[in-house]
């Protein structure tokens, strides 16, 4: 007994020794030193033989006896006990340290106490009782995660809070029916973290069981069911509540109020003392309201507490607001950099944040923009040297000159784009533009020098390769990710890749008019019910754009939810931006004679071709060139079956002798779903002559492409522009050209009538003048018939019914500053 009592007041000395030698160094958070030191005291201690038994001698008598229990109010020093690892509250970090919410945060505390301190780890099992012993304890507080109960044990004391959490409901933004906790019922699916006091507190709710509660590893992933519409309802800590919906407001909503209002449950945690140490409680007590105000500990929850889980939310589920516009597209931006390929999107979101010299405006006609006038044209067509506006500045702050003209097309020229190495000067013929192609006048006037004559050269400047843009932010190289932009009535404020680009009116843009949202979104989905759904269901787009299948345009159309006998969403239609068309290879027969051809063109009914095989997705063409394109000319004759068989008579084509032709199909979806009817459709109506007799084929477009360039099919079935892809500029010629100047698709087409019409409407320079020569060039192609065009497909779009102004450019590109809708109350 004596023994024990012996050794007990050597580990007490040796306690206080520890203790006191911790104090002297300062040094808070070294567990593992101490954990030595107590190691080999009690190393010591354990050895029972004589030779190393320890007797300790008394403190001298001028020492201060060391007393049960030392204040810490005298001492600045205490010992704080907690239990790790508790992740996120306590953890060990590399070095061997505490880490973690608790840890952080007491070292802040301590520091405003102005406390040191030394942290041990132990089991909590025990510690209070060991605090409340007082006189014989081993610890002056503990701290783990440790809430303040109803009734404090005997002899212990709590501090202030030092975070309060209150346990609250998350439901979907779009919840109608979950307006509080109170509104759950007994067949909704609640999700909760496993052993969490969110779990008990579902359990307590009138409309909870055990059934419809599911448990989760932790708060993001319910989070997440809840986002996969597995759950209606997840409770959840206020903290993780709060970020979550503040980072994915148009998705997840706290019910039952604001801030502590929605709480349905709540716990405060603090730490806990002995009763007696009133000093000490008032020391710490002070120290933690000095904290809180200062705002650290929401710091250290965001960094500690807040799981680091990315959710996917899906789609946006609340109506878009009064101050946004929001434009739903089926796809993805694939770059931002103006010198890259083209297709329906990028150039569209180019057009918007950046602009040429000169601008396509939303009515198909050519207009200065950073120039200030039209070009000066020298008398040989090669020659255009424009002045530019003064005063403007790319949304980087440097100043746009003549200088940055150049760069940029020179940028351009050197990656390769085809609409500069094309049409620009190249005297030696190296398939790449002269450096002296664009010249600097001075800082407000530019010089280009074309290849030949191009009497529509200005509406290639309007084209994203030939953007200026600031040599400060793009990279000489290929910059696809860049979010730099050029002066555009937007600018790009956000590119999330995949996901939405946040644009921003641009102050600066010289265009009119001002842009009537200040802020638009461009929301990209994999597929199209996401879309549909968000349009429909959320109202969270206020346009169904690029991509919108036209079973979803004309199925929304009709939709009444309220009954009140006025749709729901308004359609929308541009001008047409793609043609389908047949090829004759003229070199093969029957297909080289003209009068075949021009047959085979009366025997179309290309009305019934639009509604009986498109449902009215396309409309019929009668000309190479769209309806909308300046200088479109209806050319082609109305369907004439007794003048078709009358012109097969002539070359010796009959009933009773017929003609055997062959038709040749895309099969692989390129150009619509419906190829195949579609070809069979213009077979039925050749057969309707009672003279051709039509047999069918069909290949995937590599194959067909690669059978086209040999001139292996006779006739076949073909779409221009590629798919997803608008022409290369604004004007007639880029529908016509092509196919009368190229052998690419082996029509073997020769006019010399047709070629001279070509080259004088490119020297031309008189508007008057060049739309009569291009009206005689699509006369002349109704009767030679290079290609037979049939139908065209205009641009739509569907909205919600409030929006009052969309605009669609002959390229098929929506002009973001025009887009307005009606503003609710």
């Amino acid at each position: 007994m004596q023994e024990r009592k012996e050794n007990g007041s050597v580990l007490r000395i040796a306690y206080y020794v520890l203790r006191n030698s911790l104090y002297a160094i300062r040094n808070t958070q070294y567990v593992w030193l101490a954990a030595i030191l107590v190691a080999a005291v009690l190393a010591g201690c354990a050895n029972s033989g004589e030779e190393t038994a320890v007797t300790p001698s008394p403190p001298p008598p001028t020492a201060e006896p060391i007393p049960d229990a030392i204040s810490a109010a005298d001492q600045d020093f205490i010992v704080i006990a907690t239990d790790a690892p508790n992740p996120p509250f306590t953890l060990f970090n590399q070095f061997g340290e505490v880490d973690g919410f608790d840890a952080n945060l007491l070292a802040v505390i301590m520091e405003q106490a102005q406390l040191d301190y030394e942290l041990i780890v132990t089991p909590y099992q025990g510690v209070l009782d060991n605090i409340a012993a007082n006189g014989s304890r081993d610890f002056d507080a503990v701290m783990v995660n440790l809430a303040i109960p109803e009734k404090p044990r005997e002899g212990i004391a709590y501090t202030e809070p030092y975070i309060e959490v209150g346990q609250v409901l998350v439901v979907l933004a779009d919840e109608r029916e979950i307006k509080s906790a109170d509104d759950v019922r007994p067949e909704m699916r609640i999700g909760a973290v496993a052993n969490s006091f969110g779990a008990k507190t579902a359990i307590g709710l009138d409309g909870m069981n055990e059934n419809n509660l599911f448990l989760y590893e932790n708060g993001a992933q319910a989070l997440q069911a809840l986002l996969d519409e597995e759950l209606r309802g997840v409770i959840v800590e206020d903290y993780i509540a709060d970020f979550y919906t503040q980072t994915l407001p148009q998705h997840l909503k706290i019910v039952g109020g604001d801030g502590r209002a929605a709480w349905i449950t709540n716990k405060a945690y603090a730490i806990a003392l002995s009763k007696e140490d009133e000093t000490l409680l008032q020391r710490l007590n002070e120290a933690i309201t000095a904290v809180r105000q200062t705002g650290q500990v929401e710091q250290y929850t965001a960094a500690w507490l807040i799981p680091d889980d990315v959710l996917d939310p899906g789609e946006p589920r609340v109506a878009t607001g009064s101050d946004e516009f929001v434009i739903g597209i089926l796809g993805d931006l694939s770059d931002l950099d103006p010198a890259a390929a083209s297709d329906l999107i990028n150039w569209e979101v180019k057009s918007n944040v950046m602009s040429g010299l000169y601008r396509l405006t939303d009515d198909n006609q050519i207009v200065p923009l950073l120039a200030a006038d039209m070009p000066a044209i020298s008398e040989d067509g090669l020659e255009y040297t424009i002045p530019l506006r003064t005063g403007l500045i790319f949304p980087d702050g440097r100043a746009f000159t003549a200088n940055d003209v150049k760069w940029s097309i020179d940028r351009s020229r050197s990656l390769g784009n085809f609409l500069i190495n094309g049409i620009l000067k190249d005297a030696d013929e190296n398939n790449f533009a002269d450096e002296d192609a664009v010249q600097v006048i001075d800082a407000s006037t530019v010089k280009f020098v074309l290849q030949e004559p191009a009497s529509y050269f200005p509406s290639i400047l309007a084209t994203p390769p030939y953007f200026p843009i600031s040599q400060d932010c793009f990279a000489a190289a290929w910059d696809l990710e860049s979010s730099c932009g050029g002066i555009g009535p937007y600018t790009i404020v956000n590119w999330q890749q995949g996901d939405a680009l946040v644009l921003q009116a641009n102050p600066d843009w010289p265009g009119q008019p001002v842009p009537a949202f200040a802020n638009v979104t461009l929301r990209f989905y994999e597929d199209a019910a996401s879309m549909r759904r968000t349009l429909e269901n959320f109202g969270s787009i206020d346009l169904a754009w690029t991509g919108l299948p036209y079973s979803d345009y004309t199925a929304l159309q009709t939709v009444d939810s309220d009954g009140d006998g006025a749709p729901d969403f308004q359609p929308w239609t541009g001008p047409a931006a793609f043609k389908s068309y047949v090829i004759f290879n003229q070199d093969s027969k029957p297909w080289d004679r003209k009068l075949i051809r021009q047959a085979a063109n009366l025997a179309l009914d290309r009305e019934a071709l639009a509604q009986d095989v498109f449902g009215g997705q396309r409309a019929p063409l009668l000309s190479p060139v769209p309806d909308a394109v300046p200088g479109h000319a209806p050319v082609f004759p109305p369907r004439d079956l007794e003048q078709a068989k009358s012109l097969l008579r002539l070359e010796g084509y009959t009933e009773a002798v017929p003609l055997p032709v062959e038709l040749w199909f895309v099969n692989d979806g390129r150009y619509s779903a419906n190829e195949e009817a579609y070809a069979n459709a213009i077979k039925a109506q050749l057969e309707e002559t009672g003279v051709f007799q039509v047999e069918l084929f069909s290949a995937p477009f590599e194959q067909f492409r690669a059978q086209i360039a040999e001139c292996n099919y006779p006739m076949y079935l073909l779409g221009w522009p590629s798919p997803g892809r608008p022409t290369s500029y604004m004007d007639a010629s880029a529908w016509t050209d092509f196919f009368v100047t190229s052998n690419s698709f082996c029509p073997n087409y020769d006019s010399p009538q047709m070629a001279k019409l070509v080259q004088d409407s490119r020297e031309e320079l008189d508007p008057a003048a060049r739309t009569e020569l291009l009206s005689q060039m699509q006369t002349l192609w109704a009767e030679d018939l290079p290609t037979m065009d049939l139908l065209q497909q205009p641009r739509f779009a569907i909205s919600q019914n409030g929006v009052t102004d969309v605009r669609i450019d002959a390229l098929g590109l929506l002009h973001y500053e025009f887009l307005a809708k009606e503003i609710g109350e």
